[in-house]
């Protein structure tokens, strides 16, 4: 019987981390970032959608979708936002699904970012949230993408909030500590869904 494991969580809350420990366990992590920048691609389903609703002022010098201008527009704007939604999400649940269908191990990890924002816990047996108080998530950041703490918390507040998300998840992985410290959580979480 197949398990369709999701991994979810915040902005900077260390999903990368807990998914390069599953990828070195041998497990396959379906990623839908992925899904969504590879069907963004010229010839793709969704780049002619995006060009059809948003014009060809949203492509970059290469003729590809210049994906931080039309996050830029969406951020701000929910009309622009739920458009752009309404275009890539059929597709990409439709491709998630697919993947799960030819995924040949046991256990199967699907990473939506997003998963409860677009209410798709019913792809999955079980969700693990990989949390971060949020002091850590808007230095984290601020770090990595090198913004001031204003804009920071403007991103963090535009997703669900992290801690509720904690009380929906299966499993809770807390990823305020070392790398090592976030490994053997999810070393942990494997045994358990292994039934070890």
């Amino acid at each position: 019987m197949k398990q369709v494991i999701g991994i979810t969580g915040g902005i900077a809350s260390g999903k990368s981390n807990v998914c390069s420990v599953i990828k070195n366990e041998g497990y396959q992590i379906i990623d839908s970032d992925q899904i969504s920048r590879d069907f963004s691609k010229k010839d793709y389903p969704i780049y002619n959608e995006i060009i059809k609703a948003f014009g060809e002022d949203y492509l970059d010098d290469n003729l590809e979708i210049n994906r931080k201008k039309l996050a830029k527009l969406i951020f701000h704007n929910n009309e622009a936002k739920e458009k752009l939604n309404s275009i890539t999400h059929p597709i990409i649940i439709e491709e998630i699904k697919k993947q799960i269908e030819l995924a040949t191990d046991n256990i199967v990890f699907v990473e939506i970012p997003l998963l409860y924002e677009a209410k798709l816990e019913y792809l999955c047996d079980k969700v693990i949230c990989v949390f971060l108080n949020k002091k850590t998530q808007v230095a984290r950041l601020m770090e990595r993408e090198g913004i001031d703490e204003d804009y920071a918390l403007e991103k963090i507040h535009s997703q669900m909030d992290l801690y509720l998300k904690k009380t929906k998840a299966d499993y809770v992985i807390d990823s305020k500590g070392s790398f090592e410290e976030t490994k053997n959580q999810v070393l942990e979480i494997i045994k358990k869904l292994k039934g070890v």
